[in-house]
């Protein structure tokens, strides 16, 4: 039946998949709209439908869309989209008794997973960096299911803004390590990285954190009549221009764009109207098409074109969670969080997305992880990003009382 479809869209000029941009903007913006309807129906938080839609829709199920450089470049945007939004409606007011408990959380939510992949690696890699990288692998999370939180107003709470603070400790931790991992693959271990990582890195956070809201309050936001449109463009600038300082270390851009959201937090926390704008322009494009994107990278075929990769992919799943769960469990017992506060924020730490998939590519083409752990590794990208988002929904709710 698929063959039958490529051919007849061969055959009429439009050949899958799709690659003119109108066409494949056409297809994201019929998922975003008609996904809000379906997870209505299925009772099913949109962000799940949207990533069941890319798997549908890419080039694994249907092949209608690829993961090209046009949908790569709305991922991207999407992905920090999400780390901005997370800086920017912190509480900083409590930053002081949240900061330390996020620095606390984010060494458990990095360090037990870690340990977890690299004693599970012993059995499932060859090599030493091979089991490094896996438990680099089960550490990072994405917050995929953050505007779930949002909608349901509990950004402010404090398990979830500890969550999300912990989530940058865990970035950097993890793009650290994958950095000496590298470094030690390719016999470049030296002074250079050490002085990235432990004296650029933090400068660049010092400078963001006292710069931009100076600049911005200076020229900007002090005008007797604001300029809506100004200041959304000084947003954009400061996200991709911390994002770009941070790529500039060899550290991830998301660490940057997190950095951008907390810098402009002090100047946009009582502009409403602008606040609107800037989460309805990621909520209504980017971030949706990051979670399309999320859908495209599974290949729910590998269970059926090599079932033994599911007891492998059983098996990574389980570590992989089961090291989160550890991890929120443990900082709810130090903090002493409710089950439904420690659920949410395993829903919130648990998935998987861009950023594994760029470690997991690094290991294929080193290596260091063979094809089937591959795939696995895949497969529990998808399992995480669905079940992350209901989780946060159920318990989410019951922490906002509802």
């Amino acid at each position: 039946m698929l063959s039958q479809l490529l051919a007849v869209n061969t055959a009429s000029g439009t050949p899958l998949p799709l690659t003119d941009p109108v066409y494949i903007f056409c297809i994201l913006l019929l998922a975003i709209a008609t996904a809000p309807l379906i997870a209505k129906l299925m009772r099913l938080p949109p962000l799940v439908v949207l990533i069941i839609l890319g798997a549908i829709l890419g080039s694994n199920v249907l092949g209608i869309l690829a993961r090209d450089s046009q949908l790569i470049l709305l991922e991207k945007i999407g992905l920090l989209y999400i780390m901005l939004l997370a800086g920017l409606q912190m509480d900083l007011s409590k930053f002081r008794l949240v900061g330390a408990r996020s620095l606390i959380f984010g060494l458990l939510t990095f360090g037990i997973p870690l340990t977890v992949g690299i004693v599970s690696g012993y059995w499932l890699t060859t090599s030493f960096l091979g089991s490094a990288l896996l438990g680099i692998l089960y550490s990072p999370h994405t917050l995929v299911s953050y505007p779930i939180v949002t909608v349901l107003g509990i950004v402010q709470k404090e398990a979830v803004a500890v969550a999300i603070g912990g989530t940058i400790v865990t970035s950097i931790l993890t793009l650290s390590g994958l950095s000496i991992v590298q470094a030690i693959a390719g016999g470049n271990v030296g002074i250079l990285l050490w002085i990235k990582l432990l004296i650029l890195l933090p400068l660049l956070v010092l400078i963001c954190l006292w710069g931009i809201p100076k600049f911005g309050r200076s020229f900007i936001f002090n005008q007797s009549i604001p300029s809506l449109s100004n200041q959304f463009i000084f947003i954009l600038g400061s996200l991709f221009l911390t994002a770009s300082a941070a790529l500039l270390l060899g550290v991830d851009s998301i660490v940057g764009a997190f950095i951008a959201g907390l810098s402009l937090n002090p100047l946009i926390k009582n502009e409403k109207s602008l606040m609107e704008r800037v989460e309805f322009v990621g909520n209504s494009i980017f971030i949706p098409a990051f979670l399309i994107s999320v859908g495209i990278l599974s290949n729910p075929r590998i269970l059926f074109t090599h079932p033994e990769n599911l007891g492998l992919a059983l098996v990574v799943v389980t570590g992989a969670v089961g090291g989160k769960f550890l991890a929120a469990w443990v900082a709810g017992l130090v903090f002493r969080y409710s089950f439904a506060e420690v659920m949410t924020i395993l829903g919130l730490t648990m998935s998987r997305a861009a950023l594994v998939l760029v470690i997991a590519l690094y290991g294929k083409q080193e290596g260091l992880l063979n094809e089937g752990l591959f795939n696995a590794i895949i497969f529990y990208i998808l399992i995480t990003c669905l079940i992350g988002p209901l989780l946060t929904n159920t318990f989410g709710n019951k922490v906002a009382g509802k």
